[in-house]
């Protein structure tokens, strides 16, 4: 089982929408067993799951306690798709483990996960936009970390940061590697030509060959519960990302 995490210091990037266009994709039009993980305590990917429960512990939020992933999963409609949800219940976890100075604090989504390897083709996890114990035991965890961006100053500011983070994080996992940034919500103006230009030639990150382009119903999408490929296959963004992954699974039958 390979793990991905999708991360970005800043919000709105289209962090949940690329997990779960990820997913469904790999699920359906690759025929690959996916293992989809919320890791944000706003629980956006388990609403559009229909699995968002505030009143329950199960999910990410026992799983980075207990190091038990089976318990916490929940098989979808899609028999390709199973989800680990999360809700608020995450931040309660967080801070206890901040406490538990006893144990390891990094790796219990590694441990977890481990057992559940010889189940699933992919791992996807979907971080929220912070840097907290939540979101480094998922980059322990992870193969390759994608990060989602908007060609905008506030989006592009945190990303030496989020890299530098990427690369501490070798120290606890030789086999993390950052696979590229996805350029979202895509407009053409000459701000972003610029920014495309610089992000490609001259930060010295990989960057995936397209974009994804901006898409006006992405709201309506969330309140139909759907995922944007479900909900308008033949958008451009959706085609967007069928174009993605077309990009990334050539790289993974490449060895890339």
């Amino acid at each position: 089982m390979k793990t991905i995490s999708i991360a970005n210091l800043k919000g709105g990037v289209y962090k949940t929408t690329t997990a779960v266009s990820m997913a469904e994709l790999m699920a359906d039009r690759y025929k690959k067993k996916v293992l989809l993980m919320d890791n944000d305590k706003q629980g956006n990917a388990s609403r559009l799951f229909r699995l968002y429960n505030p009143e329950s512990f199960r999910g990410a939020p026992d799983m980075i306690k207990s190091r038990e992933a089976k318990k916490n999963m929940i098989q979808t409609e899609n028999q390709n798709i199973t989800v680990i949800p999360c809700n608020y219940y995450m931040e309660q976890s967080v801070m206890d483990l901040r406490c538990d100075s006893a144990s390891r604090q990094h790796d219990r989504y590694r441990e977890a996960l481990a057992s559940v390897t010889d189940i699933f083709d992919y791992c996807i996890i979907d971080n929220p936009p912070d840097l907290g114990l939540n979101v480094v035991n998922a980059l322990v965890a992870s193969q390759e970390i994608i990060i989602p961006l908007h060609l905008d100053d506030y989006s592009m500011d945190g990303l030496d940061m989020l890299v530098e983070q990427i690369m501490s994080i070798r120290n606890f996992n030789p086999d993390a590697r950052l696979a590229g940034c996805l350029i979202t919500g895509y407009e053409k103006t000459e701000t972003s030509i610029a920014a495309e230009e610089w992000l490609r030639e001259k930060s010295g990150l990989p960057v995936f060959k397209g974009h994804i382009r901006h898409f006006r119903k992405a709201k309506d999408a969330t309140f139909a519960h759907q995922t944007l490929i479900s909900y308008s296959i033949r958008s451009g963004a959706a085609q967007d990302y069928k174009k993605f992954m077309e990009e990334y699974m050539g790289r993974e039958h490449d060895g890339v």
